[in-house]
């Protein structure tokens, strides 16, 4: 099956998002993640096969093909930032094979003179910079907040050092649809899935 979220992967291009913004997200990632990153395209192909069975068993497989084959639209700071509804979609792994979560509050702010994303309510809260990709991407390198739903963490940086996998860093790479929905893909998670996927969709 052909994905749309493959083809963007062919080109990583190094780009700042807003003024002020550092011009590479490779020095700012720590390894772990720039191998989850590099491995995105493997974690993509391998979760929607793993996901296939058990979402079609529950009925709700297309909704994981929607978002992850919608086109990808123009990387436009102005049309990620503000108020989303976001929901998790975990696909593949040992967990459940396929699990859809319910919808929580998202934002896209600028920060500091960046592009800052924060998920504000439900479990598993995280909050990062972004760092524009290429045309059509972002990479979001977030961190989980302390216990889940407590004060924001920040990114542990090119030193790493978190081990804990409930607090390990959570590298995405994010784009907008053509339809005005927005995803974060998060490849090979430390718990349960083979990648994640958050939906976003206008408040």
């Amino acid at each position: 099956m052909r994905f749309a979220v493959l083809a963007a992967f062919a080109s990583i291009v190094a780009f700042p998002v807003l003024a002020g913004a550092p011009l590479s997200w490779r020095s700012e990632a720590t390894s772990h993640d720039l191998d989850r990153l590099e491995r995105y395209e493997d974690a993509v192909t391998k979760g929607m096969m793993e996901s296939r069975v058990a979402g079609e068993e529950n009925g709700s497989y297309n909704e994981l093909v929607s978002v992850m084959e919608e086109e990808t639209a123009e990387a436009d700071p102005e049309k990620l930032k503000g108020q989303w509804n976001c929901r998790t979609i975990k696909a593949g792994g040992p967990f459940a094979g396929f699990v859809v979560y319910g919808w929580f509050r998202c934002e896209v702010v600028e920060k500091d003179g960046r592009l800052f994303f924060e998920k504000l309510t439900g479990s598993q809260r995280q909050s990062g910079y972004l760092y524009l990709r290429d045309e059509k991407s972002w990479v979001l390198l977030a961190a989980p907040n302390e216990g889940h739903s407590g004060p924001v963490r920040e990114y542990s940086g090119p030193e790493g050092g978190v081990t804990d996998p409930q607090l390990i860093d959570e590298p995405a790479v994010v784009s907008l649809l053509k339809d005005g929905r927005a995803r974060a893909v998060f490849p090979w998670p430390e718990l349960e899935s083979t990648f994640n996927v958050l939906e976003m969709t206008r408040r």
